[in-house]
C-alpha cells in the first residue's frame, strides 16, 4: 500500500499562518491541542450521528398515503 501524502494545514500565503521558531515550539502542546482537537470531532460526529437517526429519511417523509375512510357499524 502506497504511503499516504500529507500536506501542511495553511500555506505560507493564508494570512492565519503564524512561523514559530524551534526553541519556541513545545511539541507536547501541539499533541495535546491535536488530542483534544480530535476528541471533539469524535464527539461531534458521534452527536451528528445520533441526531441523524431521529430524522425522518427524505424518501419516505415526501410519501403521505390517503387511508381509506371507515364506515361506522362495519366489523
Amino acid at each position: 500500500m502506497p504511503a499516504k501524502m500529507t500536506l501542511p494545514t495553511l500555506g505560507l500565503t493564508n494570512p492565519r499562518f503564524r512561523y514559530r521558531n524551534a526553541s519556541s515550539t513545545d511539541i507536547s502542546e501541539t499533541f495535546k491541542r491535536a488530542r483534544r482537537a480530535m476528541a471533539k470531532a469524535k464527539r461531534d460526529a458521534e452527536t451528528a450521528q445520533q441526531a441523524l437517526e431521529l430524522e425522518p429519511e427524505a424518501d419516505t417523509a415526501a410519501v403521505v398515503v390517503a387511508m381509506p375512510r371507515r364506515v361506522r357499524g362495519a366489523a
